[in-house]
């Protein structure tokens, strides 16, 4: 099926502006439509749209650390950790551009803050470090330069002949 049928098929389901599956625009146009110092102020409306996206996307389930762990607390740790290329990411449009990749730096060391910012909440053991999955939805609504690297988007990408092993600068 091509994919703008995909497309439409997904988005023919959603009733609504305040169905589940458009929590992705709400935290998307929160984050593109403030600025980190705007962001580092209201923090909690911040946690608030992260969290509710997050857990509309499956990341509080309960076999994963951020069930047990207050997502204010989380966005403190986030927003003094993203501030400092943030700013330049959120003025992007990503893929409209045929320079992009000059942006996979700026992305990688907003991937590294965020990886630093969940390190003390996490436990200590390596595997349950923050994912892949959660740091690509974390950068996808916030500022929209990653696709989710979920396990629906992974297999995807495979079955059209990627390769995918883990985040890095080869993937994007």
């Amino acid at each position: 099926m091509p994919i703008h049928k995909n497309v439409q098929a997904y988005y023919g389901g959603i009733t609504g502006e305040h169905h589940r599956y458009r929590s992705w625009e709400h935290c998307y146009q929160y984050f593109h439509g403030s600025t980190p110092e705007a962001i580092a102020v209201d923090r909690d409306h911040a946690a608030i749209q992260l969290g509710f996206y997050l857990a509309s996307w499956g990341m509080y389930r309960g076999s994963g650390f951020l069930l047990s762990t207050p997502t204010q607390s989380i966005w403190g740790s986030l927003t003094n950790s993203l501030r400092l290329g943030s700013a330049f990411l959120w003025k992007q449009e990503f893929g409209s551009s045929d320079d992009d990749s000059r942006l996979v730096p700026i992305i990688f060391e907003a991937i590294t803050a965020v990886r630093e910012a969940y390190r003390p909440f996490a436990p200590k053991a390596e595997y349950r470090q923050a994912s892949d999955t959660l740091i690509t939805k974390i950068i996808l609504g916030t500022f929209g330069c990653l696709p989710a690297c979920d396990r629906y988007f992974i297999n995807g990408f495979k079955s059209n002949g990627f390769r995918y092993s883990y985040l890095n600068s080869n993937f994007y």
